[in-house]
């Protein structure tokens, strides 16, 4: 009978080929760990972003308040200033001439009613 011939069965995989997937591992690693930082770091500034934002919004209200104040306190010179430039015949009021008028209510038992 003629001999067979036959494969060895030993593993394919020789000490080189541990050592690329040893390398090739550590490469998918770091490359995952690398990953997961720059995420991090990602997630960290649109936070400051944000937060830079809403102080920047807040400011922005602040500032419209503000302007809101100024033109109310300097609305009594734009009238005056107004009033001059049409030539108006209006005149200021000497303050002594101002008199408070306090309502006094009566009591409900001495309102009368008509038909």
């Amino acid at each position: 009978m003629p001999a067979k011939n036959h494969r060895k069965k030993t593993p394919n995989l020789n000490a080189s080929a541990l050592i690329v997937l040893a390398v090739a591992l550590m490469i998918i690693c770091v490359g995952g760990i690398f990953f997961v930082i720059v995420k991090n770091e990602q997630i960290t500034l649109r936070k400051e972003i944000e937060r830079s934002q809403r102080r920047m919004d807040d400011h922005r209200v602040a500032i419209t308040e503000h302007q809101a104040d100024i033109d109310e306190t300097l609305g009594v010179f734009r009238l005056r200033q107004y009033l001059a430039t049409s030539g108006s015949d209006l005149e200021p009021i000497p303050a002594g001439w101002i008199q408070r008028y306090q309502e006094t209510r009566s009591a409900p038992n001495d309102a009368v009613a008509s038909r």
